[in-house]
């Protein structure tokens, strides 16, 4: 006779402990330091960027009025900007948001200025939603889960300073906390790369007769480099369309397994390179590469940076 009872309590057991392992277990902080790097670059890049147009975009008598953009937004949209309009406040406000992204990215106090990094970076994006594109969603997201886990524990201003005060403490001790903010980010982009999928899937023929990429090539000024000679070869575009399809949904079902990761990563590689010389759009494309090297392991890094540190979550 089968032992319902039994089997339903091993079932939910094996379930809550492979659960717990996925989530929770303590792992080396090395991947969030990585991505740290790379993301607050990023961060500083898009941040500094509305430096040369404050006053046009959120002067008292810019282009974007607060009146307006709470009619576009609504009442739920909460940015330190809505409080400012004069030249001083405006700099001053911006000035402090580039020292704290600076400090995020080097490493300093990264226990606040992770968190700061987010709330700064996220006032500029409330304040002018309109000026959203879509690599500013992917950053944001990757800034939200780096102030979730100790993403300042190794490559950091902060890691010296512990060396400094005592040596015998030199290597990141592992964490969950460090593992919850990477599965985090690996669940993120996994589903980032299947909605990519989708969105190219549901009558957008452009995309599955082939020719998606050779719209691409004809606008002008989009491509960082000329590719219309391409059109004397009709089946690579075909190809090449194809291929970023196929490439999406790979990547979102199959990253979770170890063999294929490291061919999903180096395909990710030349994919983004060649999308951002497609479309000219080459902060999205260092961003969406960015996240899926969350999905390098702790004991890649260490081998490539020369470090010796606890094992990460595979």
């Amino acid at each position: 006779m089968i032992d319902a009872a039994g089997y339903c309590r091993r079932t939910t057991s094996r379930f809550i402990e492979a659960w717990n392992a996925f989530w929770f277990s303590p792992s080396d902080p090395l991947p969030l330091a990585v991505l740290r790097w790379v993301v607050g670059l990023l961060a500083i890049y898009i941040v500094g960027s509305f430096g040369f147009e404050l006053l046009r975009y959120f002067g008292s008598v810019g282009m974007l009025p607060i009146e307006t953009i709470r009619e576009i937004s609504g009442p739920y949209r909460v940015s330190l900007l809505d409080y400012f309009s004069d030249a001083t406040s405006l700099y001053l406000i911006h000035g402090i948001t580039l020292l704290v992204l600076i400090a995020f990215t080097v490493g300093f106090q990264t226990r606040w200025t992770s968190i700061l990094s987010f709330v700064l970076y996220m006032t500029y994006f409330h304040r002018a939603p309109i000026l959203t594109t879509v690599v500013e969603p992917v950053v944001a997201m990757l800034l939200l889960y780096l102030a979730i886990g100790p993403s300042g524990a190794a490559l950091s201003v902060d890691a010296w300073l512990r060396r400094r005060k005592s040596p015998a403490t030199a290597a990141a001790a592992p964490s969950y906390q460090a593992t919850l903010a990477l599965r985090l980010i690996q669940v993120h982009t996994a589903i980032i790369y299947f909605m990519m999928f989708a969105g190219k899937s549901h009558g957008n023929f452009v995309w599955w007769n082939g020719n998606a990429v050779g719209w691409l090539t004809a606008r002008p000024g989009a491509a960082l480099v000329d590719l219309r000679w391409l059109y004397q070869w009709q089946y690579v575009l075909n190809f090449w369309t194809m291929a970023i399809v196929a490439f999406e949904l790979a990547f979102a079902l199959l990253i979770w397994n170890r063999t294929a990761r490291p061919l999903l990563i180096f395909t990710s590689a030349v994919m983004w390179t060649g999308t951002a010389l497609l479309t000219g759009l080459v902060p999205f494309c260092l961003a969406m590469f960015a996240a899926g090297l969350a999905f390098v392991s702790a004991e890649q890094w260490n081998g490539l940076c020369g470090c010796e540190a606890p094992a990460a979550p595979k």
